[in-house]
């Protein structure tokens, strides 16, 4: 008995473990660190997002019972409609709701701690989840084998989702020009990349899929990684820390970019399965 309970909290370190370390190394890329209490406000709400996406799960997956779908178009719609839009979507309203009125958010930096501590928020979760089934379903083996799988895939993933939310995000905050179209790619552009990668896992079509998923990551994870590069040296080059000009976007905005995302996204899974079907 008591071996068991112990084994379930070193597989719960386990799988947060992940989350931990991408965290603290992106909080320390950033020269003017955030408050850490904000920052692990941040990751609770992302961590919190699991509700609100429980409850939409059943009415998406109702969606999809209503029509007639091929198999490669349902592994479609899954991916990037129940799984990366509404994860993604939750997230955005965490940085767009809580986050960007924050007196601290104030630079072009910040954008890219608090998407990602967003994102990893829910990746907890989600990993600890996915870690704990194993363990109770099929043992210490298959427990430890889905968490090592997952620390180099879906939470890293997450991760990425988050720094480019930022990416864009703080262009749409921070930068006048482009401003709307900045707002509508910081949601977009991490829901089309959240589902190529659930899409590439889930579809028959690829027969050779784990190594498509590592040269997704790893082309983005290196785009990340001059992302940083770019924002720490603007830091330095400016010497102390500096107010940029926010401009927070409006409320018709923020539904539009979250209408016009989910649009996107059902309407192609439509066109698919008229295609193929």
């Amino acid at each position: 008995m008591f071996g068991s309970q112990q084994a379930l909290i070193n597989f719960s370190v386990f799988s947060i473990l992940p989350v931990i370390i991408i965290l603290f190394y992106v909080y320390k890329r950033d020269k003017f660190p955030e408050p850490p209490r904000t920052v692990f406000i941040t990751l609770l709400l992302g961590f919190g997002i699991t509700l609100p996406i429980g409850l939409l799960i059943p009415v998406v997956e109702g969606f999809i019972e209503d029509f007639t779908w091929g198999v490669e178009s349902r592994h479609f719609y899954q991916a990037f409609v129940r799984a990366a839009f509404l994860e993604e979507t939750m997230k955005f309203l965490v940085i767009i709701i809580y986050c960007l009125h924050l007196d601290k958010f104030d630079e072009p930096m910040d954008a890219l701690v608090y998407g990602v501590a967003a994102s990893l928020g829910f990746a907890a979760y989600e990993n600890w989840q996915y870690v704990i089934v194993a363990f109770g379903n099929e043992g210490s083996e298959s427990a430890s084998a889905v968490a090592w799988i997952r620390a180099f895939t879906a939470v890293p993933l997450h991760a990425l989702c988050g720094i480019f939310m930022g990416f864009f995000l703080m262009d749409a905050i921070f930068d006048k020009e482009h401003a709307k179209l900045n707002l509508f790619l910081s949601l977009f552009f991490p829901i089309c990349l959240h589902g190529l990668y659930n899409y590439l896992i889930m579809s028959e079509s690829f027969a050779i899929k784990n190594y498509w998923i590592f040269i997704l990551l790893g082309i983005f994870i290196i785009r990340a990684y001059f992302i940083f590069k770019k924002e720490r040296k603007l830091q330095i080059e400016r010497g102390v820390e500096s107010g940029h000009m926010k401009v927070l976007p409006i409320t018709k905005d923020i539904i539009l970019t979250i209408i016009t995302s989910g649009f996107l996204v059902i309407a192609s899974s439509y066109l698919l399965n008229q295609y193929l079907y």
